[in-house]
């Protein structure tokens, strides 16, 4: 959106984002809580990548509740709320 509430661009393939974090680059970190999944939007809100989904056997998200990210360390802090989990990530860049 801009200043005036206009609506710049939009990014529909989410089911339930249950929490959002943005870098300095503008890029958007979505966690995505129906569909189990971590997406990576860049600043046109355009998938980059995903980063984790629910059939990634290394962390078994079910469903991302919370995002904290660290620009400095590039680390990303996901709470999954199936089982009360913190999931550490690492090099986002």
């Amino acid at each position: 959106m801009d200043k005036e509430g206009r609506v710049l661009s939009t990014f529909t393939d989410i089911r339930s984002a249950s929490h959002l974090s943005i870098d300095s680059e503008g890029r958007v970190l979505v966690a995505d809580d129906l569909r189990g999944r971590i997406l990576l939007l860049n600043s046109e809100l355009r998938l980059e990548r995903v980063l984790i989904d629910n059939t990634d056997s290394q962390f078994k998200l079910r469903r991302p509740l919370q995002l904290c990210y660290n620009e400095l360390t590039s680390q990303l802090y996901v709470v999954d709320g199936s089982d009360s989990r913190l999931i550490l990530l690492f090099n986002l860049h």
